[in-house]
C-alpha cells in the first residue's frame, strides 16, 4: 500500500497525466481538411464530411493575378455538429506600399440545398497589415458552400479557419470528467484519513 503523504503529492500529477491521455485520445480523431488556392477564382469540393472537432482551413496565396477574388469550397457536415466558430485573416498592406493587398473581403457559408445564408464573418479590425474577421453560428448536419470574395489589388493572401463544434459533449469528454471526479474523490478520501 502506498504512503498517504506520497499519494497526496503524486495525485495531482496523476490527474494531469490522466487528463492529458484522455484528451489526446479524443482529440486524435479530429482532422483538418486543408484547401490551398493559388489563383483568385477557384472551386474545391471536399469528399469527407466534417465532424465535431474537425477544422476546415482555406489557405490562399496568389502572386500573379489581380482583380476579383471568388473562391468556393463545397463541403458536408456530419451528425453531431452543433456550432461553427473560426476566423479569417488577410493582408491589407498600404495602397502605396508593396506586398499583398486584398480588399473588400467577405466570407459567407450557404446551405447548398436551399442557398440560404447560414453564417457570415464579422469584421474584427486591423492589426498591423492584417485584417481579421470572426465566425460564430449554430450549425447542423447537411451540405454547405463556403464563398470568399474580395479584390486582389496586388498579391493576395487569405487564411480562413472554421472549427466545427459538437452539439453535445463527446463520450470521451464524459469519460474524462468521470475519471477526474473519481481521482479527486480518491485524493479527498486519502487526505481525510
Amino acid at each position: 500500500m502506498s504512503h498517504p503523504a506520497l499519494l497526496s503529492k503524486s495525485a495531482p500529477a496523476a490527474l494531469v497525466v490522466l487528463a492529458a491521455a484522455l484528451f489526446s485520445a479524443t482529440s486524435a480523431q479530429a482532422t483538418t481538411q486543408l484547401v490551398t488556392f493559388n489563383v483568385l477564382n477557384a472551386t474545391a469540393t471536399l469528399q469527407n464530411p466534417l465532424l465535431a472537432g474537425d477544422t476546415l482551413h482555406l489557405d490562399t496565396f496568389v502572386l500573379s493575378e489581380t482583380g476579383p477574388l471568388v473562391q468556393t469550397i463545397n463541403f458536408s457536415v456530419g451528425a453531431g455538429v452543433g456550432s461553427l466558430n473560426g476566423q479569417a485573416v488577410w493582408e491589407v498592406n498600404p495602397a502605396a506600399g508593396t506586398g499583398p493587398r486584398l480588399t473588400g473581403v467577405n466570407i459567407d457559408v450557404f446551405n447548398a440545398t436551399t442557398n440560404v445564408l447560414v453564417a457570415s464573418d464579422t469584421f474584427a479590425g486591423v492589426l498591423g497589415n492584417f485584417a481579421v474577421s470572426t465566425f460564430a453560428s449554430s450549425f447542423a448536419p447537411g451540405s454547405y458552400r463556403l464563398v470568399a470574395t474580395g479584390t486582389g489589388v496586388r498579391e493576395s493572401s487569405l487564411d480562413v479557419t472554421l472549427n466545427f463544434v459538437g452539439a453535445v459533449p463527446e463520450p470521451g469528454t464524459y469519460g474524462l470528467m468521470l475519471a477526474g471526479m473519481g481521482l479527486m474523490a480518491l485524493v479527498a478520501r486519502r487526505r481525510s484519513r
